[in-house]
């Protein structure tokens, strides 16, 4: 136990230290070229980080300064929403797909398979774009707006995003699970335990899917990345107030070091905790 907690928090050292050295990258770039930072912008920056209630940002375009908590607080509500209704929906659909696969006329599930082949090879603006698209034709047609295709101050989009968000999970998920579940089919075991009357269904949710958890939560490490990654791409063009703003559009590194914490560490503590339950599950012990 105490070599797993000294691990942890050997971990977290690392990714704070990571962001604080990603934060003072600008102290290193002046107008002349390269420099080295001054002790003072050095010094000024940690005290300015540990006194995060004092902390403020200015706006880029007005020049406005104004504090940064707690308003950076609603930028991470938004995000993370967005993120992990996502990853929630993406998880849901995967599952219901994959498992509704087994049962389809082989010919049928060859189909679905070339169809989701062809949805991951599109970009993943595509379908933002697409999305947006869509919305706006059917307001043309039917002269009425069934989701918010953009943000605006408070009023933000949450429906399209989160949906456009889960598509390309939700295939990533489907294809590797459809593999995996295959795969087990063929083992010596589920022969067995139809050889005892237990149905297909009955052997896929209680043996099958057990087998392949740790496998399947191996690659939700996966998906957070790619949810993370793209999640930037949807902020930025359905203009929601997210993290994404604070990120790119405050270039104090106060501002990009908070914001990194805020974005990475609930994600931290989302993988730690699926390590443990799938411990407690399972008994198998997984590094993510």
């Amino acid at each position: 136990m105490a070599r797993l907690i000294i691990r942890e928090t050997y971990k977290l050292v690392v990714l704070f230290i990571s962001i604080l050295l990603i934060s003072i990258i600008p102290f290193f770039v002046s107008p002349e070229g390269l420099q080295l930072p001054s002790i003072d912008d050095l010094t000024e920056f940690l005290t300015e980080l540990f006194t995060f209630d004092n902390l403020t940002y200015i706006n880029s375009i007005s020049g406005v300064e104004r504090e940064l908590f707690p308003l950076i607080l609603d930028a991470f509500l938004s995000t993370f929403t967005v993120f992990f209704s996502s990853l929630f929906l993406s998880v849901c659909l995967a599952l219901a797909i994959a498992v509704l696969q087994i049962f389809l006329p082989r010919s049928l599930r060859k189909t679905i398979t070339s169809i989701s082949t062809l949805l991951q090879s599109i970009p993943d603006i595509v379908y933002v774009l697409f999305s947006q698209l869509l919305v706006i034709i059917i307001f043309r047609f039917t002269d009425s707006i069934l989701f918010k295709f953009t943000g605006s101050g408070d009023d933000e989009a949450l429906f399209l995003p989160i949906i456009t968000l889960s598509l390309m999970p939700t295939i990533y998920l489907y294809r590797t699970l459809v593999l995996n579940i295959e795969q087990e089919i063929s083992k010596t075991y589920v022969e067995l335990a139809r050889s005892k009357g237990l149905s297909r269904f009955a052997i896929i949710m209680r043996h099958v899917m057990r087998n392949i958890l740790a496998d399947f939560v191996y690659q939700l490490k996966f998906i957070m990345g790619l949810l993370i990654g793209n999640l930037f791409i949807v902020e930025v063009l359905f203009n929601n107030f997210g993290l994404t703003t604070f990120l790119l559009s405050f270039s104090q590194p106060t501002v990009f070091a908070v914001s990194s914490v805020l974005l990475f560490l609930p994600i931290y503590v989302v993988i730690k905790s699926l390590e443990i339950s799938l411990y407690i599950y399972t008994g198998k012990e997984l590094d993510l």
